[in-house]
Formats: C-alpha cells, sequence, structure tokens
C-alpha cells in the first residue's frame, strides 16, 4: 500500500517523455509524467477506455481534446486540470522543457504495469 518514490522505476516512452507509475490498484492509478518540451507540430492523439484526471504540476501544455462533434484546445499551466471521459481522443504538446503532469486514471492502467 506504500509506494516509495526511490523504488519507483522510471520508463521512457518516447525521445521527450517518461513516466513513474505511482500508487495504484486495479480500480485507479496515478502516473507523474515528465516531459522535454516538443517540437513543433499537430497534437499526437490517442483515447483509451480509462477515464483520466490530468493536474498540471509544472510547466504548460497545449491540449486538445476531440469528442468527435468539437475540438477543444487550450493551453494549460500549473495548477490547471483537465477530465478526459473515457474513448474521447485527446492529446498534448509540452511548450516547456522539463514539464510535469500528475495523471489519474480509472481502472488502472494495466498496459503501463
Amino acid at each position: 500500500m506504500f509506494f516509495k518514490d526511490k523504488e519507483i522505476q522510471t520508463v521512457t516512452v518516447d525521445s521527450n517523455t517518461t513516466r513513474k507509475v505511482l500508487a495504484h490498484s486495479e480500480q485507479m492509478m496515478y502516473a507523474k509524467v515528465m516531459f522535454a518540451k516538443a517540437q513543433k507540430g499537430e497534437i499526437p492523439l490517442h483515447k483509451h477506455v480509462h477515464e483520466q484526471i490530468t493536474y498540471v504540476m509544472k510547466g504548460s501544455f497545449q491540449f486538445m481534446i476531440d469528442d468527435g462533434v468539437t475540438k477543444d484546445i487550450q493551453i494549460v499551466k500549473v495548477g490547471d486540470s483537465i477530465h478526459f471521459p473515457s474513448n474521447v481522443l485527446h492529446g498534448c504538446i509540452p511548450l516547456e522543457d522539463d514539464g510535469i503532469l500528475l495523471d489519474a486514471f480509472t481502472p488502472a492502467r494495466a498496459d503501463f504495469l
């Protein structure tokens, strides 16, 4: 039930993204995601069955949520949070180095474990 930071492995997701899976159960999960500034371009979108809430811990990000009817694009900064319903396209571009997001998922993402 205790997840000590020094014992949690950092995983490289891609060339500018690393992740640490924090406390989790089968029903929910926290993940700390660290970013380097991304190159300009289109926002890479993805979706998953998990409901997600994201909190911006450090930096700023340009997010898009595409629910199939509207595409909402906004810049979020420290202290902002976002809700992503299940199976809705979304993605972000980190706008500066050393950005950090805290993601909560329900149910837990088995693909992260």
